[in-house]
């Protein structure tokens, strides 16, 4: 991937979730990041858990936009609702990003990694302004804990997710586990965009519409340069 696709590859997908959506993607990603911090709270001793994130005690009120940026920033990547997002790819996301020294990712406030706007881009601008790389990494920990945790339970959810597995693989050749599995786990009870609802059909708890102006994107896990302690946890 070049620089230059990374200098514009955010503000790309934000204007076209824009026109399709009414809302800038991070105003659309923070519910199910408030949600997921939540649930991790409650759920800290998990083999994921947030207790081997080693946050400062500092870093906590800032962890659910750290969340809400790692799933904005993968929802760029790959062109596709929050809903559709790939939750073993989405948790790493931020990581490549707060260590941009090894890949080329441009700081935040940049043109490259563009500030949100709405209603919490105030949380955003907390977290991540003044640029300070080792808080973001940080930061980067903490969303990947608590994704990978979520990751880890509703990955387990059988027969429901046997038989999402099963479709998406036949129809599209792939497979993961995505974000919208986890509403019903999470509490989120409004309908979710996504490419394709079949996909969805199984998972009780969760009402999947179709996303305006799209079908489903599969994705496929990229393999940006990434820190250490990411390549460690993959």
């Amino acid at each position: 991937m070049t620089d230059d696709y990374l200098d514009t590859m955010v503000q790309r997908h934000t204007d076209r979730y824009v026109t399709r959506y009414g809302d800038d993607p991070y105003t659309s990603c923070w519910p199910w990041a408030q949600a997921a911090f939540d649930w991790a709270r409650s759920n800290e001793n998990l083999a994921f858990g947030l207790r081997h994130a080693f946050l400062h005690d500092d870093d906590i009120e800032h962890l659910p936009a750290a969340i809400a940026e790692t799933l904005r920033l993968n929802a760029a990547r790959h062109d596709n609702p929050p809903g559709d997002l790939d939750l073993d790819n989405a948790r790493r996301e931020l990581g490549y990003w707060s260590c941009n020294s090894a890949g080329g990712y441009p700081p935040p406030g940049t043109d490259g990694w563009p500030e949100p706007t709405g209603p919490y881009a105030d949380r955003w601008r907390a977290a991540f302004l003044p640029p300070c790389p080792e808080r973001a990494e940080r930061l980067a920990r903490g969303a990947d804990s608590v994704l990978h945790s979520l990751l880890y339970v509703v990955a387990a959810a059988s027969p429901q997710r046997a038989a999402t597995a099963e479709y998406r693989l036949r129809t599209y050749g792939t497979t993961y586990v995505a974000l919208a599995e986890a509403a019903p786990l999470l509490g989120i009870t409004e309908p979710v965009p996504v490419g394709d609802p079949r996909v969805y059909r199984s998972i009780k708890g969760l009402t999947a519409v179709p996303a305006p102006g799209r079908g489903l994107r599969t994705q496929v896990a990229s393999s940006p340069a990434c820190p250490a302690w990411l390549s460690r946890r993959i």
